[in-house]
């Protein structure tokens, strides 16, 4: 990094440069595109539907391996 550039940056007073951070924040913010109220139902419906059934087929497992190794022990 040039010398100039920490410098420069040094100049800034504290409360400038935090205030800059969210002023750069919210100009980011603005430019998401937010997804509807129907889209985050249906993704949050479909979150919860795979993590149950991956839940389901892990505990089918675990399961398995338990009766598994009972049967040996």
């Amino acid at each position: 990094m040039k010398r100039e550039a920490v410098a420069g940056r040094r100049g800034i007073p504290r409360l400038g440069r935090i205030t800059n951070y969210f002023r750069e924040v919210m100009s980011e913010l603005k430019k998401v595109v937010w997804p509807t109220r129907t889209e985050t139902r249906r993704l949050t419906l479909m979150v919860l539907a795979i993590s149950g059934a991956v839940g389901l087929i892990l505990g089918a497992i675990d399961l398995g391996f338990t009766r598994l190794v009972n049967l040996f022990w």
